[in-house]
């Protein structure tokens, strides 16, 4: 069974990010699945000191920002990570064709709210490097290890190095006086 499964291609469930720098990550559309959870980074190199995501004033903004378009488009947040730089969520979209509408109202609205930027006072800055990066998470192991990498970057986010989350992770235990949140953004 499993040798007549390979007959069948595979489809790419990757797309965006740095991928779009290669003519192979540019083929086709975006994959979009209502199906299973979709993997979401949105990454920034001007995010840093006053301007970085992880900014108290900006973390909150970011949250609204997020939980009031997922209200509106109806996709469901399932978990998320705020790094400062960039940004992992875990989403699951109810419409192909909300995914869209959803992506460019929450770029546009955290660009804005970071940046200062209005149509009254334009800059003419680009704050996002690339488009944003999404991946499918098909099967469970996929979502397991989904799951693992945005609690890693929450870890990371909070100040603790990467190689001491990934302990932390794979002990499944919590660091001390600080428990995991559902969207840590």
């Amino acid at each position: 069974m499993r040798s007549q499964l390979k007959l069948f291609k595979r489809h790419k469930s990757d797309y965006g990010g740095e991928l779009q720098n290669r003519r192979k990550g540019r083929q086709g559309p975006r994959p979009i699945s209502t199906k299973h959870s979709m993997h979401l980074v949105m990454r920034s190199t001007k995010a840093t000191k006053y301007w970085s995501m992880r900014e108290p004033h900006h973390r909150a903004k970011i949250k609204n920002i997020l939980q009031k378009f997922a209200k509106k488009f109806g996709v469901i947040l399932i978990s998320g990570a705020n790094v400062g730089n960039h940004l992992h969520l875990e989403i699951r979209i109810a419409n192909r064709q909300t995914y869209r509408p959803f992506i460019r109202a929450v770029t546009a609205a955290i660009a804005m709210a970071i940046t200062g930027t209005s149509r009254w006072n334009p800059k003419k800055i680009k704050f996002w490097d690339h488009r944003p990066f999404s991946r499918i998470a098909e099967t469970w192991k996929e979502v397991l290890n989904l799951r693992d990498y945005i609690r890693i970057n929450q870890l990371e986010g909070r100040g603790i190095h990467r190689e001491e989350a990934r302990v932390v992770i794979t002990r499944k235990t919590e660091p001390p006086g600080k428990k995991f949140l559902r969207l840590e953004i």
